[in-house]
């Protein structure tokens, strides 16, 4: 009987107590939020452009000149060509003086962002890019205007 009651003593000893069992719950808990602020600053969170909030107040002066691009009887048209994108502006602002700026936005790296601006040659195209474009895809933000008048067109390129 002896024995019994030293090998359930013994038992029992080796076993943590109520009291250690929370002070480990609690010490996980810290150690798990200590890994979680730690993970948290070191992701990267580049915004689309630096002055975002200050954007967003004019968005309704972009809506505008979407709405007028969209009304043109043919729209402004794109195309990849290599490292090169080639804008085709439309036949009815022809003979116009045309201005654009081209942002080509990095979604997967800020650093890579690139802003260009074009005149357009005679038959109404731009040739853009001629090797500061590395490769991958890019969201492309077009502000252009034909005699003041100005227009916006935005779309997505892949970069070979």
């Amino acid at each position: 009987m002896e024995t019994e009651r030293n090998r359930s003593n013994e038992i029992n000893r080796n076993r943590l107590n109520w009291g250690w069992r929370i002070a480990l719950l609690y010490g996980g808990f810290v150690l798990f939020m200590a890994f979680l602020v730690y993970k948290t600053t070191t992701v990267k969170d580049d915004l689309v452009t630096k002055d975002y909030y200050a954007r967003e107040l004019k968005f309704q002066e972009q809506i505008d000149k979407q709405t007028r691009a969209n009304l043109l009887n043919e729209p402004l048209q794109w195309s990849v060509k290599g490292n090169e994108v080639e804008l085709k502006f439309p036949e009815e602002v022809s003979g116009k003086s045309i201005k654009a700026d081209v942002l080509f936005y990095k979604p997967s790296n800020a650093k890579q962002d690139v802003t260009l601006s074009c005149v357009p040659d005679s038959k109404g195209i731009c040739l853009l890019g001629s090797g500061k474009l590395s490769k991958g895809a890019y969201q492309m933000q077009i502000e252009w205007s034909a005699d003041d008048v100005t227009y916006y067109n935005e779309g997505t390129v892949n970069i070979h």
